[in-house]
C-alpha cells in the first residue's frame, strides 16, 4: 500500500511538475524570454501542488506570485489580467490564506458546496459583470490582447477566488472552466508570439491540476462529512 502510494505520488505530482518545469526553462531560453515571464509560471508549479491537497500555503505563495503575474501580463497587453492579479487575486489570496488560518494543522477552513440558488446567482453576476466590463472598458480594446477572453478570465477568476476563499468546493469547478479559458487564450496568444510557449504549457498544467483539485475537495469534503456524522 505504501509503495503505491508513492508511486502514485511521482506519477500524478511529481513527475508532471518537473516535466513542465524543464519545458518551461527550455522553451523561456531558447525564445529568449524575459525572467519577469519565465519565474511566475515556474511557481505556479509549487502553487498548484499545494491547491491539490487544499493546503492553505498555497494561497501564501499564490497571493504574491499573483503580484509577479502583474507586472508579466502588464508588458503582455493583457490589461483586465493585470488589473486582476494586482487587486483581486493577490489581496483574496492573502485574505484566504488568513482565513483559513482557524482550521486544523495546514488545511484550514472546513470544505462545502453551495446552495444550487447561490450557485446560480454566482454565475448570473459573474456573466452581468463581464458584459459590463466589456462595455466599460471599450477604449482598451485597441491596444490590449484578446479582451473578450481576458475579461471573461478577469471575472470568473474573481468568483473562483471568493469561493475558494469560503472553501466552496465549487470553486475548483468553475476553475476548470477558467483554465480551458485560459488555455484557448494562451493558444492564441503564442501563435502570435511563440515566445511565451512556456504560458500555454503552464496552462496545460493548471487545467490537470485543477480538474486534481476538484477531485480531491470532493473526497475531502465527503470526508470530512462522514467524520463530522460519525
Amino acid at each position: 500500500m505504501k509503495n503505491k502510494k508513492i508511486l502514485t505520488d511521482w506519477l500524478l505530482n511529481y513527475i508532471p511538475t518537473f516535466l513542465c518545469a524543464i519545458l518551461i526553462l527550455y522553451f523561456a531560453i531558447a525564445r529568449k524570454q524575459h525572467f519577469i515571464h519565465t519565474l511566475p509560471t515556474l511557481v505556479t508549479l509549487a502553487v498548484q501542488l499545494l491547491l491539490v491537497i487544499a493546503d492553505r500555503r498555497a494561497f501564501l505563495l499564490g497571493g504574491t506570485n499573483a503580484i509577479v503575474y502583474g507586472i508579466s501580463y502588464l508588458y503582455q497587453n493583457l490589461y483586465f489580467s493585470m488589473f486582476s492579479a494586482f487587486f483581486i487575486s493577490a489581496p483574496m489570496q492573502y485574505f484566504s490564506f488568513f482565513r483559513w488560518r482557524h482550521g486544523t494543522k495546514k488545511e484550514g477552513t472546513p470544505l462545502h458546496f453551495m446552495p444550487w440558488y447561490k450557485l446560480l446567482l454566482c454565475l448570473v453576476a459573474t456573466l452581468a459583470a463581464w458584459g459590463l466590463m466589456l462595455l466599460c472598458a471599450y477604449s482598451l480594446f485597441e491596444s490590449a490582447a484578446y479582451p473578450t477572453l481576458d475579461a471573461l478570465i478577469f471575472v470568473l477568476g474573481i468568483t473562483v477566488t471568493i469561493l475558494a476563499a469560503f472553501g466552496y468546493v465549487e470553486s475548483q469547478y468553475l476553475n476548470i472552466v477558467n483554465s480551458l479559458i485560459a488555455l484557448a487564450l494562451y493558444i492564441l496568444r503564442t501563435g502570435d508570439d511563440p515566445a511565451f510557449m512556456n504560458y500555454l504549457i503552464i496552462s496545460f498544467y493548471n487545467l490537470f491540476r485543477v480538474a486534481q483539485a476538484s477531485v480531491n475537495w470532493t473526497l475531502l469534503y465527503r470526508k470530512t462529512k462522514r467524520e463530522t456524522a460519525a
